[in-house]
C-alpha cells in the first residue's frame, strides 16, 4: 500500500501533469456515467460547506456542469478523432434538450439543492444551459438533427425567463431598482453573457441591447465594480465582495461576453481584476501559497482592503484563476508577481491526487469538503489538456487505484464505481456511482448493486 501526505512538496505543476493524470480522469468519468450523455457526480458547494444532497440520497446530474465537461469532450474529440467522444459530445447535448421542461426552464439545474424534477434555481442555472447548447451549435461536428433543434429551445428559455425572472432581485434585494435579473454579479454576469452568445451563434441581438447591455453597465458602474481593488460587490448583500473563488464565474462570462461582442471596455476590467487576484495571495504555515477565501472591505471606502478571510477556501477553482493571472504577468511581467503565480501552482501540483483529481476545499472545518471528489471542474480538465497539448491524442480512460483519503475523522474510499464516505471509522454515505439514486445511508444499509468489500483492500492512503 502506498501512503500520501497532501499537499506534497517539491512538485512542479507542468511535470506532474501527465496522460496517466489525464487517463485517470477519463476513467473517472466512465465510473460516474449514468447514461449516454449523463454523468453523476457527488455534489458539494464547498464555498457554503453545503452538503444536504447527500441527504437527499442523490449522485446524479446537474446541468451547469454540461459547459465545462462539454468543452473538455469536444477537444478530446478534436485532438485524435475518435468518434466515441463525438457520440459522447451529441448524446450530451440531445440529453440536454431532453432536460428542458415545456415551459421553457431546465430541470436538474439548482445544484447544491438537487434532485430537482422543476425549473427552479438561480441565473447561473437558468442560463448554463443556452451557453452549453449554443457552444455545441456552434462546434464544427455537431449531429445537424440535433443542430436544428437548439434555436427553438434557446427561444423557449427566453420567453420563460424573462416572464418572471427580469428584475426579479435576490433574499435581501427585491425587486432590483437596477437592471438585472437576481442582482448578483457572477449570477447575472453568465446571464448577459448567454445573451451575447445568442447573438453572436444565431444572430439574435436585440435580447442582448435591451437587456444585456444594461445589465453590464450597471455591474461594470462605479456602484458594483471597484477598480482600484479590483473587486466586484456580490449584490446580495451589504459590503459583501464576490468572494476569491467567484471570479471564475465573472471572469469567464466577462471573456465570453467580450468574443461576442468586442466591447472594449472588458479587456481592462478583466486585466484590472486578474491583476487584483495577486493580492489575495499568502503563504499558509505548511509553506504552500495559497489564495485568500475572500476580502474584508470598507463600507465606504472601497479604495483598499481592510482584511482577508483565510479559512473554508474552495480550491477547485484555483485552475481557472491561474489562467487569467498567467495572462495578466504576459501582458504586465512582474518578477513579484511571477513568484506568486508559480508557487500557486507548486500549491495546485502539491494537491493532485492519486485518481487524477484535487480537492473541492482546504482549510475547512468540516473534513468531509476537502476529501470528497468525483468529477473535476473549476478548469481542471482544461489546465490538464493545456499542460499535455498534443499528448492529448495518446490518452484513454484508466481505472484509478483503490483509494482511501482521510482528513481528521473523515474517510472518503473509491474502487471504481463504488464509494464510501466515513467518519470516526463509521459509514455515513456511500454507493454505487452508476446509478443516480444508489446511495445507502448508515453503517447497515446494502447499496441496491454491489457491496462495499470492493472498497478494501487500500492501495493508495491519502491523508489531507
Amino acid at each position: 500500500m502506498e501512503t500520501v501526505h497532501y499537499p506534497v512538496k517539491g512538485r512542479k505543476l507542468e511535470t506532474s501533469v501527465t496522460e496517466e493524470t489525464l487517463n485517470l480522469l477519463l476513467g473517472r468519468f466512465k465510473e460516474w456515467q449514468q447514461g449516454p450523455g449523463v454523468f453523476g457526480m457527488l455534489i458539494l458547494h464547498s464555498c457554503w460547506s453545503e452538503s444536504r444532497v447527500l441527504d437527499r440520497r442523490y449522485q446524479g446530474e446537474t446541468v451547469h456542469q454540461f459547459i465545462e465537461w462539454g468543452a473538455f469532450f469536444r477537444r478530446m474529440y478534436e485532438s485524435n478523432k475518435d468518434e466515441r467522444y463525438r457520440v459522447l459530445v451529441n448524446s450530451m447535448a440531445a440529453h440536454l434538450l431532453y432536460l428542458q421542461d415545456p415551459s421553457g426552464g431546465f430541470i436538474h439545474c439548482t445544484a447544491e439543492f438537487e434532485p430537482s424534477f422543476n425549473t427552479n434555481g438561480c441565473p447561473i442555472h437558468w442560463f448554463s444551459p443556452v451557453i452549453a447548447l449554443l457552444e455545441y451549435y456552434a462546434w464544427p461536428y455537431a449531429d445537424p438533427v440535433i443542430k436544428s433543434l437548439i434555436p427553438g429551445a434557446v427561444e423557449r428559455q427566453w420567453n420563460w425567463a424573462q416572464s418572471f425572472a427580469w428584475k426579479r432581485g435576490n433574499g435581501r434585494f427585491h425587486p432590483l431598482t437596477h437592471p438585472g435579473w437576481c442582482g448578483v454579479t457572477n449570477q447575472d454576469l453568465t446571464a448577459v453573457s448567454a445573451l451575447a452568445l445568442t447573438g453572436k451563434v444565431l444572430g439574435i441581438w436585440d435580447r442582448y441591447e435591451q437587456y444585456g447591455k444594461p445589465a453590464l453597465d450597471y455591474m461594470l458602474s462605479p456602484a458594483n465594480y471597484y477598480e482600484k481593488i479590483g473587486l466586484f460587490e456580490r449584490g446580495d448583500g451589504v459590503n459583501f465582495a464576490e468572494r476569491t473563488v467567484y471570479y471564475t464565474q465573472i471572469l469567464t462570462p466577462l471573456k465570453r461576453i467580450f468574443s461576442c461582442t468586442g466591447d472594449e471596455r472588458i479587456p481592462g476590467v478583466i486585466d484590472n481584476v486578474a491583476s487584483h487576484l495577486f493580492d489575495a495571495a499568502f503563504v499558509h504555515e505548511d509553506g504552500f501559497t495559497y489564495l485568500a477565501r475572500g476580502a474584508i472591505t470598507d463600507p465606504e471606502d472601497k479604495s483598499y482592503v481592510k482584511g482577508w478571510e483565510y479559512h473554508s477556501i474552495a480550491f477547485q477553482g484555483y485552475p481557472t484563476l491561474i489562467a487569467f493571472m498567467e495572462d495578466h504577468l504576459r501582458k504586465s511581467p512582474d518578477p513579484k508577481k511571477a513568484v506568486i503565480l508559480e508557487s500557486l501552482k507548486e500549491t495546485v501540483a502539491g494537491y493532485i491526487f492519486a485518481d487524477g483529481n484535487i480537492p473541492c476545499s482546504v482549510f475547512n472545518p468540516n473534513g468531509l469538503f476537502q476529501v470528497v471528489v468525483t468529477l473535476p471542474n473549476g478548469g481542471w480538465l482544461e489546465m490538464v489538456q493545456n499542460i499535455l497539448g498534443d499528448r492529448i491524442k495518446n490518452c484513454h480512460p484508466v481505472a484509478a487505484p483503490c483509494i482511501h483519503r482521510t482528513c481528521g475523522e473523515f474517510t472518503y474510499k473509491q474502487n471504481g464505481p463504488m464509494w464510501a464516505l466515513e467518519k470516526g471509522g463509521d459509514r455515513l454515505y456511500g454507493g454505487y456511482s452508476r446509478f443516480a439514486g444508489n446511495m445507502a445511508h448508515g453503517p447497515d444499509e446494502k447499496p441496491i448493486w454491489s457491496d462495499f468489500s470492493a472498497l478494501e483492500p487500500c492501495q493508495v492512503k491519502e491523508t489531507m
